[in-house]
């Protein structure tokens, strides 16, 4: 019998993702770029009528215990810390805000939904 650690098989975030609920008045995308344990992370956001703050964002981090956590820098200047992680069919990311600087784009952060659409990042 052969048992593997869970932490010992490489969990892949590589991909686009983008809000689970698709008829949601705003856009969500994330796109990952993993190399072994390392991820490159690019975020942009917006309202579907173009209304309010549209932030952009990046940020580098690792996956560990099959969770990608990540720092990310906003182009209003915020940082904050994320996770992202698989669990019931969809993914799970949380945007905590740790550095505030401009506080228009936080309705887009906190506990969101998405869906991988892409194996590879746009």
């Amino acid at each position: 019998m052969l048992f593997v650690h869970a932490s010992a098989t490489e969990t892949n975030y590589n991909g686009h993702y983008e809000l689970a609920d698709a008829k949601a008045a705003r856009t969500f995308s994330l796109d990952v770029k993993q190399t072994g344990s390392r991820a490159n992370i690019s975020f942009s956001a917006a309202m579907a009528d173009g209304s309010g703050a549209a932030p952009d964002g990046e940020g580098k981090g690792h996956v560990e215990d099959c969770v990608l956590s990540f720092t990310f820098k906003d182009s209003f200047n915020n940082e904050g810390t994320c996770t992202l992680e698989f669990k019931k069919r969809v993914y799970h990311l949380s945007m905590t805000v740790i550095k505030v600087v401009d506080p228009s784009p936080f309705h887009f952060y906190g506990n969101v939904l998405l869906k991988k659409t892409l194996n590879k990042s746009q």
